[in-house]
This record gives structure tokens, sequence and C-alpha cells, in this order.
């Protein structure tokens, strides 16, 4: 055969391979594989976290994982070395540009759909002088949604109030502060994080609350609460392995469930964290297509709650991630060419749970004798979940009575 025909055949082959390469690669590189991918990662740190901030706050908190989770890997963006190899034996955050772009897809389209129901504002403010890679801030911001302020570090007054600012903005007003002047002297990296949700029912429950009694988990009176009611049609189910019954009351958004986990007796909220390390949330909700939904007549607390949250660094140096508050050792050659180390992390979370939802009405159906009893007049914990990509938005337990 003629040596140019060999050439051109080898040509013709290395080119096709090539093209089936990058078809492959688009084909794999989906919303849907992204997704397969990013669900088990996120709902284990999350689970993690989970157990270690309700023994921060003595088991009475609200808290978004998944904000805490999108921030590491937003610093991961920068990082490098074995700063880097920390975080992301933490995180498990997809390291593809692709999936890192679907991810972002992802976000924005959660972000559209409960722009009503939730707010977030997610910032990491860095010292004008470090002279921040242009690339990283634009990388960060895309990707994550998560705004980059460059701030002057000597001015701390100022650059609070610039923080603040864009968290107030980010938060429709409900959270208008969240670092202090103090938290910018002798650093040059801070993140601060602000969520608020606000419940939306698909059917609202009963106007007329009533006040009664809350109890510890061994049964002891330990204050009031403003109880709601609704009976109606929802998935429950009992859950051994985790210790709990839990039922599934869907919000306005389709994609939106508030997953409320009454412990068994004596059996302490927190310790379902623990629990959930056994499962994931696809097994509830396949136990849920498996049990039609059945007359529930659900009572439970209406309750305002705000955690802030102002140890993020030692929790997650507990698992694992140590170098990025190490002035000496943290690795952000990403970031900038000179030391670059965070020294403050901090998250605020707002929610607020009451009886409206988005019908006009009420639509309760009549008790009968045959309608399970749901209520929560001792500590339980509970989850806003997304069914769609199975991440924990917020999570908490409610175990510290109050009446609203």
């Amino acid at each position: 055969m003629h040596k140019h025909a060999k050439m051109d055949i080898k040509l013709f082959t290395l080119v096709t391979l090539w093209t089936y390469g990058v078809l492959a690669y688009e084909y794999h590189c989906s919303t849907r594989s992204a997704l397969l991918l990013l669900k088990r990662p996120a709902y284990e740190f999350s689970v993690k976290m989970l157990q270690r901030v309700s023994q921060e706050t003595d088991a009475h908190f609200v808290y978004s994982p998944l904000s805490t989770w999108l921030q590491l890997s937003a610093l991961a963006e920068g990082a490098t070395g074995t700063t880097f190899k920390e975080i992301w034996r933490v995180t498990k955050h997809h390291r593809n540009k692709c999936f890192k772009r679907q991810l972002s897809i992802i976000l924005r389209q959660l972000n559209k759909d409960l722009s009503y129901e939730i707010r977030r504002r997610s910032v990491i403010a860095i010292d004008k002088l470090m002279a921040v890679k242009k690339n990283y801030v634009r990388e960060v911001q895309k990707l994550y949604g998560i705004r980059v302020l460059l701030l002057e570090f000597n001015e701390p007054m100022k650059a609070a109030r610039q923080v603040n600012d864009v968290i107030e903005d980010g938060t429709g007003g409900v959270i208008d502060q969240i670092v202090y002047y103090d938290d910018f002297m002798s650093t040059v990296l801070i993140m601060s994080d602000a969520n608020y949700f606000r419940s939306e029912w698909r059917i609202p429950f009963s106007s007329d609350t009533t006040i009664q009694p809350f109890y510890s988990h061994k049964g002891l009176k330990i204050g009031d609460v403003s109880m709601m009611n609704q009976i109606g049609n929802y998935h429950i189910a009992d859950f051994p392995h985790i210790g709990a019954t839990v039922l599934e009351i869907p919000c306005a958004s389709h994609r939106i469930k508030m997953l409320v986990f009454l412990p068994k007796e004596n059996l302490w909220a927190s310790e379902i964290f623990y629990n959930l390390q056994r499962t994931r949330l696809t097994s509830i909700f396949n136990m849920y297509k498996r049990q039609p939904a059945r007359l529930v007549n659900v009572t439970m607390p209406k309750f305002k709650q705000r955690t802030e949250i102002e140890n993020l660094p030692e929790l997650v140096d507990d698992m694992g991630i140590k170098r990025i508050f190490k002035p000496k050792i943290a690795e952000f050659k990403g970031i900038s060419k000179f030391d670059v180390y965070a020294s403050l992390m901090t998250q605020t979370t707002d929610i607020d749970v009451n009886e409206k939802g988005v019908s006009a009405y009420a639509s309760s159906l009549a008790k009968k004798d045959n309608a399970t009893e749901f209520i929560c007049n001792r500590p339980f914990a509970y989850m806003i979940v997304d069914k769609i990509t199975d991440f924990i938005l917020f999570a908490g337990v409610y175990s510290v009575p109050s009446v609203v």
C-alpha cells in the first residue's frame, strides 16, 4: 500500500476514535450522570456535618449542610497540593470541568424554582492586597453562585458593612448581619453564608393553633408550643434502622419536601443523624412509592429557629480539613501567588415553619377513627430536601419549646 495512503488511513482512524471519544464523553457528562455522581458525596458530607452541628448546639438548631459543601468545593477551586487533597477527601466533589458545569446548571435551576421559599447568599471575602487571580473569581461565581468580594481588609468596618449588605440583599432583609469589623483583622480570607427558608405547604394547615404541652424524650413536660393541625393524605412510614417514624409534607414547589423524623420513645432526636448513615434519602422515597399515602392526623409545632454557627472551622477540621486555616501550610496557589489561608467560616440559617400554604384555605378532611396519629409533642428532627437532586437543603432538630 502506498505510504501516503497508509498515513491517510491512520489519520482517519485517529480522527474517528477522537470523535467517538468526544461523543462518549459528552454523553456521559450529562445532567443525569452528574446527579448520579453528586448525590452520594453531598449526602454523606451532609449527614456527617449534621452529627457535629447537633453536638455543638445541644440538639436544637437549623443548618444548611449543602451550603457548607458548596463553599468548601468552591475553595478547592483555588487549592493545590495536600490542601486540595484534604478538601476532596471530605467533599468528594467531582473534579471534571464538564461535571462541574453540570452542577452549576443544576444549582441555577434549583435556585430559580425555589426563589420564593428559599433565599441563600454565600460570600467569600478576600483581601484586595492578595492580588486574587481573576480566573478564580470568575469560576467560583459561575460554577457555585458564590459571591467573591475583593475588599480592603485594612478598613475593617467598611469591609464588614459591604459583606453584610450583600447578605441582607440576598436574604431579602431577613438576615442583615453576619460578620463584624474585628473579623477582618489579621486575616486575608473569610467565608460567610446566610440561608432562609419559609414554609409554603401545598395544602395549608388549619389556621386554628392551640397551646399544648411539649415533652422531653423521657416524657417530662419541658414547656408549651403553638400546635398546628392538618388531617390529610400523607406518605408516612416506620424506619426501624433510623429509629423514627418519618412523615413527608409536600411544599409548594413540587420538588421540595419536608421530612419530619419523630424518634421512637427514649431516643434522642440527634441520634437520627447517626442512624441516617445506614440509609439514603432514595431509600426513604422508594418506601413511599411502595406504600400508598394514607390518612394522617398531623399535629406539630409552629416554630421559628435561627442558628448562628461560628465554629465551622473546628467542625470541618474534625472531618479532616485542617490545612486551609493554617497560615504557614495552606496551599492556595490557584487563588493568589501570595500566602492565602482562611480564618473564618460562619453560617446563619433562619427557618419559619407556619400553617400557610399556596392555596387560599386549608382543606382538612374530617377526622376519622382510622387516621394515623402523628403528634410532634417531643423533640424531633426534620429536613427540607430536594427530591430531584436528593440535596439536604436544610436540616435541624426542634427540642426547645416556645409559643409563636
